[in-house]
């Protein structure tokens, strides 16, 4: 069962009323723990001074105001994903959250005396070994990056390789503040140890979480009820969507087969955006048991998830499809998507007139205390090398890139174009600050990249392909390698 801190999620309900910005930073994931729970820890829920805010209410960081390293700082990005992070100037930038990460940068340079040397790397999912080999060959030169951003499950391979730096009790980082989510924190933190950082603002964090999308008008047509009221009344669950989806499936384009073309209840994917629904359904890959992170890959509620997923995907009103689940939605052949909330901005860019909403994943049962989620892999991390020159100039980087995220693109992105300009309905923005709040993360999840055989690609195998891979012999032919690689893991934090 997940475990649920009232009193930090108070908190985060408290700072949404104040200061109208949705902080999932604050928020727990119940079920996790707190892997940061050692003695002599930190605390990770948001603790800020009320006093030190600006106009609007948002919190300002402690970083001395006559800070001044007087140095170029040299950050290892990764290509496919600058633009999440880095401008080229004022005039590159095409819309104002784009003017907005230029600022940032900027504000942040003068800030802090420094002048960003910008390093780009491809360094994606398939790519990510040249990222890799060029902060290895960096560091081993002895002239390591002063930071590193990259795809978010990469930072934790560094980290696991030796070479990330410990920023736990570094002197600029306040890991309280609430431009760093503490949810990721309470995975990460293990030992007083914690080596790599997301920020609660990176754009590619606040587009990518994952959630429900539907069409009104589609659902209005067969007299469906509205997916607002089922999660006011606590409704909003797997089995609920099932039975509205039932018989939605139509051969549109008449080729006498299920295919793409034709309209489907849920359209999802069959790729890294699916393993949203393990966490929504509130299943983990790690846990903490008595002070110790614990892997659950060979635990019997492995399979109820498998049981789940295999049923409500057994059938052809739903479809999965990687090449075609956006355009099914776009085109009004979907009554359900399953989606990062990015594609609200992608509906308005397109002039699309589609009527739709979005909620929260649907949990597994209405016993589920909480909604979840996650955010998809394309947001950013960061971490420092183990043999950066100067520390206490690189944690003072990440914590003011961090607290300006916070004060200028979350409010900008989150509260200004996704809940206003993009949303078509003034229902959606409560439900983007639950979705928000329901925001977790996971030990192994985050750590997936250092399996040869990673476990959650394994796993997705056992429910698109049951006929063929069951979690029994799956678990059993990879579990001497997943426990060496845990081990390896766990073995980080032990140093």
């Amino acid at each position: 069962m997940r475990n649920q801190s009232l009193g930090v999620k108070s908190l985060v309900l408290a700072l949404v009323l104040a200061m109208l910005v949705s902080v999932f930073a604050a928020c727990t994931t119940p079920q996790q723990g707190g892997n940061s729970t050692t003695e002599g820890g930190a605390d990770v829920a948001t603790t800020v001074a009320t006093e030190n805010t600006d106009e609007n209410g948002l919190y300002y960081d402690n970083l001395p105001a006559d800070l001044n390293f007087n140095r170029t700082v040299r950050i290892l990005g990764c290509n496919q994903y600058k633009h999440q992070f880095w401008m080229e100037s004022a005039e590159s930038a095409t819309n104002p959250v784009d003017l907005a990460i230029y600022e940032r940068n900027a504000t942040v340079e003068e800030r802090l005396g420094i002048e960003f040397e910008w390093e780009f790397v491809n360094g994606d999912w398939g790519s990510r070994e040249k990222y890799l080999t060029a902060m290895q060959t960096a560091s081993d030169g002895g002239t390591p990056h002063d930071g590193l951003i990259a795809y978010n499950l990469v930072p934790p391979v560094v980290a696991v390789r030796g070479y990330a730096a410990n920023l736990y009790g570094t002197e600029y980082l306040d890991l309280t503040g609430p431009w760093w989510p503490s949810v990721y924190l309470e995975e990460m933190l293990v030992n007083d140890q914690i080596y790599c950082l997301v920020e609660n603002n990176d754009i590619g964090l606040l587009r990518n979480i994952m959630a429900m999308f539907f069409n009104n008008e589609m659902l209005e047509a067969r007299g469906m009820e509205s997916p607002y009221d089922l999660v006011a009344k606590n409704e909003w669950t797997v089995g609920t969507l099932s039975e509205m989806i039932k018989e939605t499936y139509e051969d549109f384009d008449n080729d006498q087969k299920v295919s793409a073309g034709d309209i489907f209840g849920c359209s999802t994917a069959t790729n890294a955006k699916m393993d949203c629904w393990f966490f929504s359904l509130g299943y983990q890959y790690a846990t903490v048991r008595e002070g110790q992170v614990v892997s659950l890959l060979g635990e019997p509620e492995m399979n109820d998830y498998l049981a789940t997923m295999i049923k409500f995907l057994d059938t052809d009103d739903v479809y999965q499809y990687d090449a075609e689940q956006c355009k099914m939605f776009m085109e009004e052949r979907a009554y359900f998507y399953v989606s990062g909330i990015f594609m609200s901005e992608s509906i308005k860019r397109g002039n699309l007139e589609i009527n739709f909403g979005v909620v929260p994943m649907p949990k597994e049962t209405s016993e589920q205390e909480d909604y979840y989620t996650m955010v998809h892999n394309t947001h950013d991390a960061w971490c420092v090398p183990y043999n950066v020159k100067d520390l206490d100039c690189s944690s003072a980087v990440m914590e003011a890139m961090a607290s300006e995220s916070y004060r200028q693109i979350g409010p900008l992105y989150f509260e200004t174009y996704l809940k206003l300009r993009y949303a078509p309905d003034e229902r959606l923005a409560d439900m983007y600050d639950l979705i928000r709040e329901s925001v977790t993360f996971d030990f192994i999840y985050l750590f997936s990249c250092v399996y040869t055989q990673s476990p959650k690609e394994q796993y997705k195998l056992c429910f698109q392909k049951p006929e063929t891979y069951n979690w029994a012999s799956v678990y059993a032919q990879y579990k001497n390698a997943w426990d060496a690689s845990f081990q390896q893991i766990v073995d980080t934090y032990a140093k």
